[in-house]
């Protein structure tokens, strides 16, 4: 029993040095947000009818906001403009087996068709404050 004890305050302190590094991290990018810094979310995109979903950089400038791929090749997948958002859910189907299960979906609709955009909980709301500066608002369920 004496020897159980030092392993649990190890394993005590080392989550809750975790868990400040983590809530450090996040504070931070919420910080650079809100003063009009440059923050980069990763994120996978991928066009609606593709198979692929290929990671990128979702860029918040003062200016606006970008799109950066990892991979420069041509035929990348490229995140429209005027893209709005029109659904928030997490993966379905064959994007189950592709995706990290903690990932959310955003259907965005947009001139040159449909876009997904998989973005990790923690960073949603950075994204949907750019692409919906109005405000996103959850639609509710038909009553039938």
């Amino acid at each position: 029993m004496p020897n159980v004890l030092p392993f649990f305050m190890c394993a005590l302190l080392g989550a809750v040095a975790v868990a400040s590094y983590v809530n450090r991290r996040q504070d931070r990018l919420t910080a650079r947000f809100i003063d009009g810094r440059r923050v980069t979310v990763s994120c996978v995109i991928c066009p609606t009818g593709a198979d692929r979903w290929e990671r990128g950089l979702f860029v918040i400038e003062p200016g606006g906001w970008s799109w950066e791929s990892r991979r420069s090749r041509a035929g990348e997948a490229v995140l429209p403009v005027d893209a709005r958002i029109a659904r928030i859910r997490r993966p379905e189907g064959r994007e189950r087996n592709r995706l990290h299960y903690r990932l959310l979906v955003l259907e965005c609709t947009s001139a040159d068709g449909d876009v997904r955009l998989a973005v990790e909980p923690g960073r949603l709301e950075h994204v949907v404050m750019t692409l919906a500066p109005a405000g996103y608002e959850v639609p509710r369920p038909v009553m039938e």
